[in-house]
């Protein structure tokens, strides 16, 4: 079955600008096993690369010297296109009108010419109205920034910003295109933004996990002392034979550090896969680190991991009880007295499946970056489309369940909500991610207003990671944005630049990401520092 990924959609309100920038001279090495002689330990095709001579790539970073920068632009100024006009009924406008007429079409998108004073970092903001709730994108010289929200039931104007955009020096364009409901546009406001350049992000200094194995410790470690400047490379695989990890070789001469597998099989067979099991065990041999997500079907006859291909309800899964340290047994009795549901004692079930196999990893001493639920604000997976509370109550049992029952002390847990009203509590989740996709041909960039809404929701106490992208993020991008990323994971099949033939990712992306000099690859992770005495 091919999981057919949703373009992950994230919509911006007014943030705060945050940024990470930890900034250290090279990547801080993880503490790895060594022979007797203080040899490192032999990486993958480690032979190979080195008779092999790749040019590093030498990130191309603007120097910025800010500068005092405001305007604003009228949308009655612009010129319109397709079926918009000027109209002056809705009250509360600025100027003399503003622009109607967003009725859906292609042709209906206002272009706004903004002449910038200074090569620099702006806070662009929108200012719309609508009576019903809408959807939109805005494009800054070709590149789609993020989506906007307007959901003023009153249909007053409301302001919506989108915090640190890059524009050089000159003539810009900033185009607004037709949006899932009818809307009413008044003006674009441009300001300079200095605070990307002095905001840090802080992590939490160590994992949520009360208990965490020498190894776990090791990785949270590595992840938060290069956070800010160094990214860490990262493939999802569509099986155990590593396909696409080969493919990155073969055309870079690097291997990703992180091999992203799904331990329910992309939703086939029942979990754990054993051959991920063993894919995983042989990824962490060859020093690579581990990283799993779970397509988990939902219980029953017709198991699906999509809300719409199940009758499975998580709403009717949830309890008061307290299940999570009790063991089966007493789980299955409290379901025969009806205490709580068989859609409770079934997602129990599943959960303790699924943690023998994290169990087996635990027990050689080999970490996982954990990403569970994920994409749940998105409500096209089950154990997101009942709501928020459902799917918190969700996490909560998995990560009591798993941590303290289970004792599974190698995982660093990942938050991959979507969305903020999914947010758990900070004392779960050790990285907050979020999944981007773009349509074909379109502008990665760095993703920054991604990067400064998580940062903003975390209150900048966590690491945070691009968990899923449709291409590779632009490391010029990310370090001239102050948005880099911890890792970045890239999904397979269309989305690499072979099998895909270039429409997400070309071979030229692919390179320059893993041979450029603040990407950390399996041969800059791998076996390279001693255990200190």
């Amino acid at each position: 079955m091919k999981v057919i990924k949703k373009a992950a959609a994230l919509v911006i309100s007014a943030i705060v600008l945050t940024a990470c920038h930890d900034i250290s001279q090279k990547p801080v090495g993880r503490f790895s096993r060594f022979s007797e002689d203080n040899t490192p330990a032999e990486t993958i095709e480690q032979a190979e690369q080195e008779t092999q001579p790749y040019t590093e790539y030498v990130a191309q970073v603007p120097e910025i010297t800010p500068a005092e920068a405001e305007m604003r632009i009228e949308a009655e100024d612009c010129t319109l296109n397709g079926s918009l006009y000027t109209e002056d009924e809705r009250k509360g406008f600025s100027g003399d009108g503003y622009v109607t007429g967003f009725y859906g079409g292609s042709a209906d998108y206002l272009v706004i010419p903004a002449k910038i004073p200074a090569s620099q970092h702006y806070d662009i903001t929108v200012c719309a109205a609508a009576d019903t709730h809408v959807t939109n994108n805005i494009i800054v010289n070709d590149e789609n920034i993020g989506d906007f929200e307007i959901n003023n039931k009153n249909g007053k104007f409301v302001r919506v910003t989108f915090y640190g955009v890059y524009m050089e020096k000159g003539a810009n364009l900033i185009q607004i295109n037709k949006g899932d409901n009818k809307f009413d546009l008044d003006y674009i406001e441009i300001v300079n933004n200095e605070d990307i350049y002095e905001e840090t992000l802080e992590p939490d200094p160590k994992p949520v996990s009360e208990k965490s194995s020498y190894e776990m410790r090791d990785l949270f470690r590595y992840l938060k002392q290069n956070c800010g400047e160094y990214i860490i490379t990262g493939q999802y695989v569509s099986n155990s034979k590593n396909y696409e990890i080969n493919d990155i070789h073969e055309r870079t001469g690097q291997y990703p550090a992180i091999r992203f597998g799904d331990i329910g099989g992309y939703a086939e067979g029942d979990p754990p896969l054993e051959s991920e099991i063993q894919a995983a065990k042989d990824w962490n041999e060859k020093g690579g680190i581990v990283g799993f997500m779970w397509y988990w079907r939902s219980p029953g006859k017709e198991g699906s991991v999509y809300s719409n291909d199940t009758k499975f309800d998580l709403s009717k899964a949830v309890t008061k009880e307290d299940i999570s340290q009790l063991g089966i047994g007493e789980i299955r009795k409290l379901c025969s007295e009806q205490k709580i549901s068989e859609e409770c004692l079934a997602l129990v079930e599943d959960i303790d499946t699924v943690s023998e196999g994290l169990t087996e990893l635990a027990e050689e001493g080999i970490p996982v970056l954990w990403r569970p639920l994920h994409e749940a604000g998105g409500s096209w997976y089950w154990w997101g489309s009942k709501g928020a509370e459902p799917y918190k109550w969700l996490y909560t049992l998995m990560f009591e369940r798993m941590t303290q029952y289970h004792k599974l002390d190698n995982l660093i847990w990942i938050w991959n909500g979507q969305n903020e009203d999914y947010l758990v509590d900070e004392d779960m989740y050790d990285i907050a991610s979020i999944d981007v996709y773009l349509g074909e041909g379109e502008t990665y960039g760095s993703r920054s207003q991604q990067f400064r809404w998580l940062s903003k929701i975390t209150e900048n106490k966590k690491m945070l990671a691009l968990s899923e992208c449709s291409s590779i993020p632009d490391i010029d991008d990310m370090l001239r944005d102050k948005s880099m990323w911890s890792f970045f994971g890239l999904w397979f099949g269309e989305y690499m630049g072979s099998s895909g033939g270039g429409k997400y990712t070309t071979d030229e992306q692919l390179y320059r990401m893993y041979n450029a000099e603040n990407s950390i690859t399996l041969d800059k992770y791998a076996g390279i520092y001693t255990h200190p005495n």
